[in-house]
């Protein structure tokens, strides 16, 4: 999926892309990217943004039981 995409505090827009594909019979990834952002400091922002969401993805899964499995993947 690709959308357009524009934090509250921001003054352009991005593009996001999520991304979900199975690793193998048990598991699947979700990967998120972003483009267009203006500097590395918005870089870097939204590097930590998204890694919180996918560790609070890979929490409410593994909550799910042990029949869960959870890989994080960040491309960025």
């Amino acid at each position: 999926m690709r959308l357009t995409w524009q934090p509250e505090d921001w003054d352009h827009e991005t593009t996001v892309q999520l991304a979900v594909s199975r690793v193998d019979a048990t598991r699947t990834r979700l990967r998120f990217h972003q483009e267009r952002m203006t500097s590395s400091v918005e870089r870097e922002q939204q590097r930590r943004h998204w890694r919180a969401v996918l560790d609070s993805i890979t929490a409410a899964l593994r909550a799910g039981g042990p029949s869960t499995a959870c890989e994080p993947s960040w491309r960025g």
